[in-house]
């Protein structure tokens, strides 16, 4: 089955989103901004559904708004975990534009809404797949230059801020480096499920691991291998990608909790 060319796009786009998420998903549990990357996610359907209807590809539209919603998040820094409420309201505002954009672009193209809505990883055309591993490349990139900070700033930001850790500006960077991350993984698995890749694959890495390094690389780990198992089981049973690659991650993080338990019986 792999000698098929949309094989070939589909498992490279998704090892390429496996490790990116798998590496982002780390720092989003350790700076709790779970809230923030779920905002994304939904952000990411009135993107999508607003570029289709300008007939614009739906990434794009999930790049510009995403990235403009990271820079205004990442500027606020702490408010945006005090002010919850505020942002869920924005949000809701969001979404509701999306779900109009959506019932706008439904009538003739019901297939794409299925698309953004699940994502459709077969789908994935070579065009699709060079943008997916340019942004995929420069996120890993800014992701290595920025990593020591980042990891003590995330670790313990009092202290980093006494070292003159440039906090806000790296703030800025990690909500922008997330609000791609959140547009790519959309491709994969739609904005209804963009969580799972961005909260799981970390949540395992911290059961197993034990080091910064060992979590990261545990969480990449359990990201690639649930993305090519779930390809050849969807090929093969034609089963949905995304609700393949859900439950494969959901099964590894409630086996984490199965042997957290017993050790500590």
């Amino acid at each position: 089955m792999w000698a098929y060319s949309f094989m070939q796009n589909a498992l490279l786009a998704g090892l390429m989103v496996a490790v990116v998420c798998g590496v982002v998903s780390v720092f989003v549990i350790l700076r709790r901004t779970g809230f923030a990357a779920h905002a994304l996610g939904h952000m990411s359907l009135t993107g999508a559904a607003g570029a289709a209807l300008l007939g614009f590809p739906s990434l794009l539209g999930q790049l510009l708004l995403n990235s403009l919603a990271a820079v205004v998040m990442g500027l606020l820094g702490d408010k945006v975990k005090k002010n919850d409420l505020a942002v869920g309201v924005v949000l809701t505002f969001v979404l509701g534009l999306g779900a109009y954009f959506l019932f706008l672009f439904q009538n003739n193209y019901a297939g794409s809404v299925m698309s953004i809505l699940f994502g459709n990883i077969f789908a994935v055309s070579s065009a699709q797949l060079w943008g997916l591993l340019g942004l995929g490349l420069s996120v890993l990139v800014v992701l290595m230059i920025i990593s020591r900070p980042l990891i003590f700033a995330s670790i313990d930001p009092v202290v980093a801020a006494s070292r003159n850790v440039p906090l806000r500006l790296l703030s800025v960077v990690f909500f922008l480096i997330l609000a791609v991350t959140v547009s790519m993984a959309c491709q994969v698995v739609g904005v209804l499920l963009v969580f799972v890749l961005l909260i799981i694959p970390g949540a395992i890495g911290m059961q197993w691991g034990e080091s910064i390094y060992g979590i990261v690389a545990l969480s990449v780990m359990s990201a690639v291998a649930a993305v090519v198992v779930a390809l050849y089981i969807s090929y093969q049973f034609d089963l949905p990608a995304s609700f393949c690659i859900t439950m494969l991650l959901c099964a590894g993080y409630f086996i984490g909790l199965i042997k957290n338990y017993v050790v500590k019986a």
